[in-house]
Protein backbone atom coordinates (compact mmCIF):
# COMPACT_ATOMS: atom_id res chain seq x y z
CA UNK A 1 0.00 0.00 0.00
CA UNK A 2 1.41 3.50 -0.61
CA UNK A 3 2.09 5.61 1.75
CA UNK A 4 0.15 8.71 1.72
CA UNK A 5 1.54 12.12 3.46
CA UNK A 6 0.71 15.73 2.22
CA UNK A 7 3.88 17.37 2.10
CA UNK A 8 4.23 20.45 4.48
CA UNK A 9 6.76 22.91 2.98
CA UNK A 10 8.44 24.72 6.14
CA UNK A 11 9.80 27.75 3.80
CA UNK A 12 7.11 30.95 3.41
CA UNK A 13 8.73 34.00 2.74
CA UNK A 14 7.73 37.17 4.98
CA UNK A 15 4.72 38.89 4.36
CA UNK A 16 5.00 42.65 2.99
CA UNK A 17 3.42 45.22 5.23
CA UNK A 18 -0.25 45.09 4.41
CA UNK A 19 -0.80 48.38 3.51
CA UNK A 20 -2.76 48.77 0.11
CA UNK A 21 -1.18 45.99 -1.34
CA UNK A 22 0.33 42.53 0.20
CA UNK A 23 2.13 39.60 -1.19
CA UNK A 24 4.33 36.59 -0.25
CA UNK A 25 6.22 34.22 -2.68
CA UNK A 26 6.62 30.12 -1.47
CA UNK A 27 9.01 27.43 -3.06
CA UNK A 28 7.12 24.22 -2.86
CA UNK A 29 10.23 21.68 -2.86
CA UNK A 30 12.21 22.05 -6.25
CA UNK A 31 9.29 21.91 -7.99
CA UNK A 32 6.83 25.01 -7.95
CA UNK A 33 6.63 28.71 -7.07
CA UNK A 34 3.88 30.37 -5.48
CA UNK A 35 3.16 34.23 -5.79
CA UNK A 36 0.69 35.70 -4.01
CA UNK A 37 -0.80 39.36 -4.28
CA UNK A 38 -3.82 40.57 -2.18
CA UNK A 39 -5.18 43.63 -3.12
CA UNK A 40 -8.51 45.68 -1.24
CA UNK A 41 -11.49 46.38 -3.25
CA UNK A 42 -11.88 49.98 -4.04
CA UNK A 43 -14.10 51.94 -1.70
CA UNK A 44 -15.64 48.68 -0.08
CA UNK A 45 -15.16 47.56 3.08
CA UNK A 46 -13.81 43.62 3.96
CA UNK A 47 -13.65 42.98 0.12
CA UNK A 48 -10.23 41.99 -1.40
CA UNK A 49 -9.10 40.22 -4.33
CA UNK A 50 -6.39 37.45 -4.21
CA UNK A 51 -4.12 37.13 -6.69
CA UNK A 52 -2.08 33.69 -7.30
CA UNK A 53 0.55 32.23 -10.05
CA UNK A 54 2.38 29.35 -9.48
CA UNK A 55 5.07 28.28 -12.17
CA UNK A 56 5.95 24.88 -12.76
CA UNK A 57 10.06 25.29 -12.16
CA UNK A 58 11.29 21.27 -12.44
CA UNK A 59 8.28 19.37 -12.91
CA UNK A 60 9.44 18.00 -16.78
CA UNK A 61 9.15 14.63 -17.73
CA UNK A 62 8.81 12.18 -20.99
CA UNK A 63 4.98 12.96 -20.50
CA UNK A 64 4.49 15.94 -22.47
CA UNK A 65 1.12 16.95 -20.92
CA UNK A 66 2.44 16.60 -17.10
CA UNK A 67 2.15 19.25 -14.34
CA UNK A 68 -0.19 21.47 -12.93
CA UNK A 69 -3.59 20.41 -12.89
CA UNK A 70 -5.35 22.29 -9.90
CA UNK A 71 -5.11 24.85 -6.87
CA UNK A 72 -7.54 24.74 -3.91
CA UNK A 73 -7.61 27.30 -1.16
CA UNK A 74 -10.24 27.41 1.88
CA UNK A 75 -12.18 29.96 2.38
CA UNK A 76 -15.27 30.66 5.40
CA UNK A 77 -18.30 29.60 4.74
CA UNK A 78 -19.40 32.78 5.54
CA UNK A 79 -17.26 34.58 2.84
CA UNK A 80 -19.33 35.88 -0.18
CA UNK A 81 -17.60 34.62 -3.52
CA UNK A 82 -17.59 37.59 -5.91
CA UNK A 83 -16.03 36.98 -8.65
CA UNK A 84 -13.07 33.90 -9.86
CA UNK A 85 -10.81 34.02 -12.76
CA UNK A 86 -9.50 30.51 -13.62
CA UNK A 87 -6.04 29.95 -15.90
CA UNK A 88 -6.34 29.31 -19.64
CA UNK A 89 -5.99 26.16 -21.21
CA UNK A 90 -2.59 25.41 -21.48
CA UNK A 91 -2.55 23.91 -25.02
CA UNK A 92 -5.39 26.29 -26.96
CA UNK A 93 -8.68 24.52 -27.35
CA UNK A 94 -7.12 20.94 -26.11
CA UNK A 95 -8.60 21.96 -22.41
CA UNK A 96 -10.96 23.98 -19.72
CA UNK A 97 -9.98 25.05 -16.24
CA UNK A 98 -13.08 24.99 -13.84
CA UNK A 99 -13.49 26.70 -10.53
CA UNK A 100 -15.89 26.42 -7.43
CA UNK A 101 -16.41 25.63 -3.92
CA UNK A 102 -16.75 21.93 -2.71
CA UNK A 103 -16.43 20.16 0.43
CA UNK A 104 -12.91 18.45 -0.34
CA UNK A 105 -10.73 18.39 -3.39
CA UNK A 106 -11.44 14.50 -4.13
CA UNK A 107 -8.02 12.86 -4.89
CA UNK A 108 -8.77 9.62 -3.04
CA UNK A 109 -11.48 7.66 -6.19
CA UNK A 110 -9.60 4.27 -7.37
CA UNK A 111 -6.55 4.83 -5.15
CA UNK A 112 -5.04 2.97 -2.54
CA UNK A 113 -4.72 6.34 -0.27
CA UNK A 114 -5.96 9.82 -0.51
CA UNK A 115 -4.20 13.19 -0.80
CA UNK A 116 -7.88 15.17 -0.36
CA UNK A 117 -7.53 18.57 0.58
CA UNK A 118 -10.62 18.82 3.30
CA UNK A 119 -11.51 22.40 4.76
CA UNK A 120 -11.46 22.62 8.46
CA UNK A 121 -15.02 23.76 10.17
CA UNK A 122 -16.25 27.11 8.95
CA UNK A 123 -14.66 26.50 5.95
CA UNK A 124 -15.04 25.13 2.44
CA UNK A 125 -12.31 24.47 -0.30
CA UNK A 126 -12.57 26.43 -3.06
CA UNK A 127 -11.16 25.24 -6.27
CA UNK A 128 -9.33 25.72 -9.51
CA UNK A 129 -9.00 22.30 -11.77
CA UNK A 130 -7.70 21.48 -14.94
CA UNK A 131 -10.40 19.04 -16.65
CA UNK A 132 -8.16 17.78 -19.64
CA UNK A 133 -4.58 16.91 -19.98
CA UNK A 134 -4.51 20.09 -22.25
CA UNK A 135 -5.19 21.62 -19.37
CA UNK A 136 -1.90 20.67 -17.49
CA UNK A 137 0.66 23.55 -16.92
CA UNK A 138 3.75 22.05 -18.23
CA UNK A 139 7.47 22.68 -17.19
CA UNK A 140 8.35 26.27 -17.51
CA UNK A 141 4.69 27.37 -17.75
CA UNK A 142 2.83 29.73 -14.92
CA UNK A 143 -0.68 29.84 -14.27
CA UNK A 144 -3.31 32.95 -12.89
CA UNK A 145 -5.87 32.89 -11.57
CA UNK A 146 -7.68 35.31 -9.21
CA UNK A 147 -10.29 35.32 -6.53
CA UNK A 148 -12.20 38.45 -5.06
CA UNK A 149 -13.82 37.89 -1.51
CA UNK A 150 -16.13 39.74 0.77
CA UNK A 151 -16.88 39.79 4.46
CA UNK A 152 -13.28 38.30 5.04
CA UNK A 153 -10.33 39.16 6.46
CA UNK A 154 -6.92 38.82 5.42
CA UNK A 155 -4.23 36.51 6.88
CA UNK A 156 -2.07 32.80 6.17
CA UNK A 157 -4.25 30.40 4.91
CA UNK A 158 -3.45 26.79 3.74
CA UNK A 159 -3.56 26.61 -0.05
CA UNK A 160 -2.94 23.34 -1.96
CA UNK A 161 -1.21 22.54 -5.27
CA UNK A 162 -2.18 19.34 -7.38
CA UNK A 163 0.31 18.12 -9.51
CA UNK A 164 -0.38 15.58 -12.10
CA UNK A 165 1.80 12.64 -13.40
CA UNK A 166 -0.41 10.56 -16.23
CA UNK A 167 0.91 7.41 -15.98
CA UNK A 168 3.89 8.18 -15.45
CA UNK A 169 5.95 7.55 -12.11
CA UNK A 170 6.45 10.41 -9.61
CA UNK A 171 10.02 11.57 -8.32
CA UNK A 172 11.23 8.51 -5.79
CA UNK A 173 10.50 9.53 -1.89
CA UNK A 174 7.76 11.97 -3.52
CA UNK A 175 3.61 10.69 -1.80
CA UNK A 176 1.32 10.39 -4.60
CA UNK A 177 -2.50 8.81 -5.22
CA UNK A 178 -3.73 6.88 -8.13
CA UNK A 179 -7.18 7.24 -10.02
CA UNK A 180 -8.23 6.23 -13.04
CA UNK A 181 -6.59 9.55 -14.94
CA UNK A 182 -3.40 8.59 -13.50
CA UNK A 183 -1.35 9.49 -10.66
CA UNK A 184 -1.28 13.08 -8.48
CA UNK A 185 0.25 14.84 -5.78
CA UNK A 186 -0.91 17.21 -3.55
CA UNK A 187 1.93 19.74 -1.87
CA UNK A 188 0.23 22.24 0.57
CA UNK A 189 1.45 25.33 2.37
CA UNK A 190 0.79 29.48 3.81
CA UNK A 191 -0.22 31.76 1.27
CA UNK A 192 -2.07 35.13 2.10
CA UNK A 193 -6.05 34.65 1.74
CA UNK A 194 -9.31 34.58 3.74
CA UNK A 195 -8.67 33.64 6.92
CA UNK A 196 -12.23 34.21 8.67
CA UNK A 197 -15.37 35.98 7.77
CA UNK A 198 -15.81 39.25 9.23
CA UNK A 199 -18.97 39.85 11.57
CA UNK A 200 -22.05 41.35 10.49
CA UNK A 201 -22.79 44.93 12.00
CA UNK A 202 -26.07 43.30 13.37
CA UNK A 203 -23.58 40.52 15.31
CA UNK A 204 -21.81 44.07 16.69
CA UNK A 205 -24.58 45.54 17.88
CA UNK A 206 -26.16 42.49 19.84
CA UNK A 207 -22.46 42.18 21.37
CA UNK A 208 -22.35 45.65 22.48
CA UNK A 209 -26.30 45.37 23.48
CA UNK A 210 -25.56 42.08 25.75
CA UNK A 211 -22.00 43.81 27.33
CA UNK A 212 -24.66 46.88 28.35
CA UNK A 213 -27.25 44.44 29.52
CA UNK A 214 -24.56 42.70 31.76
CA UNK A 215 -23.07 46.05 32.57
CA UNK A 216 -26.39 47.34 33.92
CA UNK A 217 -27.17 44.08 35.79
CA UNK A 218 -23.83 44.79 37.80
CA UNK A 219 -24.61 48.16 38.44
CA UNK A 220 -28.04 47.69 40.25
CA UNK A 221 -26.35 44.51 42.09
CA UNK A 222 -23.89 46.97 43.73
CA UNK A 223 -26.63 49.74 44.33
CA UNK A 224 -28.86 46.82 46.02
Amino acid sequence: MMKQTTLKLAAFAAALAFSGVAGATVTLTSQYTLNTTVVPVTGQSNEYTFNYSITNNNQGYAYTQTGLDGFTIYIPTAATVISATEPVSYIANQGVWTKGPSPALDLSYGGDTSQNMVAPAGYQAYTFWGQNTGSVYQLGSTATFSITLGNVSVGNNTVGISTYFGGYGVPTGQDYVHNQYGNYTTFTTNALSAVTAVPEPETYAMLLAGLGAIGFIARRRRQV
